[in-house]
């Protein structure tokens, strides 16, 4: 299993790179490797070639997008992932998601291990999570194809491929932890939210 966190987004409406955005004395991106390093053989990090200086502390290896097929959405983020490691299956994590814990990782691949699918996309209140997901590395001649095609669109990929959408509430897993924290305002919002915990004995 290779774990990669997806770490290429431009942030326009953070306002400033959010992979280096604070979360409980780590930023976001160490977070998410964080989540998926206890189950996962390797973590890689997702990152446009402009970013590759921005993450010099990262050991591990930075996946960018490869050519032809540069900034053609989660395809080809996930045909460069699978082209570029060794694995039989990829666990995508979002950046911006620094709830996601190292135990809803191993809910997440437990589910997978024990079924007989392609790709697993866990769904929040019926919206799908492809960047929150697993894909088996048996996707790899499918994306090609349709890359070559010319169509990035993941629906047409999910027509042609053993999928399943899985509720957070099936696997276990909570709906903050799939809270992508996209602007200050939302930012904010999880920072004075976790404080409130703290002080009322919550946490």
């Amino acid at each position: 299993m290779i774990g990669a966190v997806m770490a290429g987004g431009e942030s326009r409406r953070f306002g400033h790179p959010k992979a280096f955005a604070d979360w409980a004395g780590k930023p976001f991106y160490e977070r998410a490797v964080d989540a998926l390093t206890p189950i996962c053989d390797e973590v890689v990090l997702s990152v446009r070639k402009d970013q590759l200086e921005d993450f010099s502390e990262f050991k591990g290896k930075l996946i960018t997008d490869l050519a032809p097929y540069e900034s053609c959405g989660p395809l080809g983020g996930l045909y460069a992932l699978m082209t570029q490691t060794d694995g039989d299956a990829v666990m995508t994590l979002p950046c911006d998601m620094p709830l996601f814990t190292a135990r809803d990782a191993e809910k997440l691949k437990a589910f997978f291990e024990k079924s007989n699918l392609q790709a697993l996309i866990p769904s929040v209140n019926g919206r799908l999570q492809p960047l929150s997901a697993i894909y088996s590395t048996s996707c790899l001649p499918v994306m090609t194809e349709q890359l070559e095609g010319g169509n990035f669109r993941m629906k047409s990929f999910f027509d042609q491929v053993k999928w399943q959408e899985i509720p957070h509430t099936e696997l276990g897993i909570t709906e903050e932890a799939f809270s992508n924290i996209n602007d200050q305002q939302t930012y904010e919002h999880l920072k004075s939210t976790a404080q409130r915990r703290k002080t009322d004995g919550t946490d």
